[in-house]
């Protein structure tokens, strides 16, 4: 049996790169997986590798920028699977752009997705969690925001270091509830659609040549982020609360 037999887990984001891989390796473990996203082609793909590895599934559009789409998904995780136990906030969003040139639109985007889009999964999803005497929520944010800048991307960053912010004040109101709520803070991952990916194709830096940016020596594996997720969690990680987990291969300790 998988660490997650019996529990139903729903990851935002889910047609490609961190979300999809995250929803895969929680049916392999044994969930039932609603796979949230925008993109219905992408996430279809997602439910047919699920699937594939053995898992059950089903598929709610959503967009996260939407509370209505968003209180949506959360009830039809619950009509169909009875109840929610961990859910994964990883839809997110990344323009590289100089803040000189940035416009109002451009950083309304990335707070709408990647902050706005946080606020209202959480709410939706720990009064479902309250409902079933607890649950666990992580969140996907990244060394760029409260941890660390990059240039071109001040609307991100800023986005970024909110969600930092409100998972921690999130994590204190619901620490009592059984319910732990946490932040993973990545990378250098190597998964297609990857904020870093993106970032490699700009700047036209290949896989190996990225490798050597870290002190580790090469980019960070899908499985190793996902593994980290798996385990925010978990049962073992429940004394875990409103932490920052960085995977990054040891660039922010360099």
């Amino acid at each position: 049996m998988g660490r997650f037999s019996g529990k139903v887990a729903l990851v935002t984001g889910a047609a490609r790169g961190l979300g999809r891989v995250t929803a895969i390796a929680f049916a392999r473990e044994g969930a039932k997986v609603a796979l949230a996203d925008i993109d219905e082609a992408g996430a279809r793909e997602t439910l047919d590798m699920v699937r594939v590895a053995g898992g059950e599934a089903l598929f709610t559009p959503a967009d996260v920028r939407v509370e209505r789409d968003v209180e949506a998904m959360v009830a039809k995780t619950v009509d169909a699977y009875g109840r929610l136990d961990c859910a994964v906030n990883n839809a997110g969003v990344v323009r590289f752009k100089p803040i000189v040139d940035e416009t109002e639109e451009g950083f309304n985007f990335h707070i709408d997705v990647n902050l706005r889009g946080v606020f209202f999964c959480m709410k939706h999803e720990i009064r479902q969690m309250r409902q079933n005497g607890g649950g666990s929520i992580v969140n996907q944010s990244s060394i760029t925001g409260s941890l660390t800048g990059n240039p071109a991307e001040g609307a991100y960053a800023a986005s970024k270091g909110g969600v930092d912010g409100l998972t921690k004040t999130v994590a204190l109101e619901v620490a009592k509830d059984n319910i732990s709520v946490n932040a993973i803070c990545a990378c250098g991952i190597d998964a297609p659609g990857d904020v870093f990916h993106q970032w490699m194709e700009k700047e036209g830096v290949t896989p190996e040549a990225a490798g050597k940016l870290f002190p580790i020596g090469r980019m960070g594996k899908a499985e190793e982020l996902t593994e980290s997720v798996l385990f925010l969690c978990s049962e073992q990680a429940r004394f875990i609360v409103g932490h920052l987990l960085v995977v990054d291969g040891g660039w922010i300790a360099r």
